[in-house]
């Protein structure tokens, strides 16, 4: 094989090794009181970055395989590691949960589906209503319910030692109890709740190419653990 053959074969190779095919999905995201910003979701089967539209220093790292959150700050040169362990008490007050359809109305399409309209009822209150796509990137709709999934575990921890009178029932089912209950119904295109929050889904890819060291921790930043 002729030596310019060969190390142009390397040279592709090389760079096949440090980038990653992933999912993206971008939304614009608005908290009660807050400004909007931007969440961006890069998704591969064993990992999930988020940040915010940038290959920034500063980023959330959500293992798959481990089941472990790392949220990167550059600013502090630290790692905190977020890895809840079961919360070992049954909640004997857990609220009515329920998930119903609603008229979509005059829905678009998108990708050649209609989207839906479903929404979140806990003890017979709308707390959360969706606008989700059935049956798309199924891949990142997974990941979405397997992180926050992890978060409720450590939403437990943390108000486990909080009275019940002292407690949002919307925030809890949407926090700890049902996270994930919008989201298995479809990609969410829209999503908001009872207390002001809100995401709209401004941008997605299903298939694109990023560095792999996206996904790489810094090794000189100091990791501490979430207290339990």
């Amino acid at each position: 094989m002729p030596l310019l053959i060969l190390a142009c074969l390397l040279q592709s190779n090389s760079l096949l090794a440090q980038s990653l095919q992933v999912q993206r999905l971008q939304y614009e995201v608005s908290e009660a009181g807050q400004a909007p910003y931007l969440s961006r979701m890069l998704v591969t089967k064993q990992m999930v970055r988020i940040d915010q539209g940038s290959d920034s220093a500063d980023f959330i790292l959500f293992d798959r395989a481990q089941q472990v959150i790392y949220s990167v700050d550059s600013e502090e040169r630290t790692v905190l590691v977020i890895k809840p362990k079961p919360v070992d008490q049954s909640d004997t007050r857990l609220p009515e949960i329920k998930v119903l359809a609603k008229d979509a109305g005059e829905a678009p399409l998108v990708a050649g589906r209609k989207a839906q309209h479903w929404a979140l009822l806990v003890n017979g209150q709308p707390c959360q209503e969706a606008m989700v796509l059935p049956e798309m990137m199924a891949m990142s709709v997974a990941a979405q319910g397997e992180y926050l999934g992890l978060l409720a575990e450590q939403h437990k921890i943390s108000l486990s030692g909080v009275p019940m009178a002292y407690r949002d029932v919307c925030a809890d089912a949407i926090q700890v109890y049902a996270p994930d209950a919008l989201l298995g119904k479809g990609l969410p295109l829209r999503l908001w709740d009872i207390n002001g929050n809100q995401q709209a889904l401004t941008d997605y890819s299903e298939s694109e190419t990023v560095d792999a060291d996206l996904f790489t921790l810094p090794e000189a930043f100091t990791r501490r653990p979430m207290p339990q």
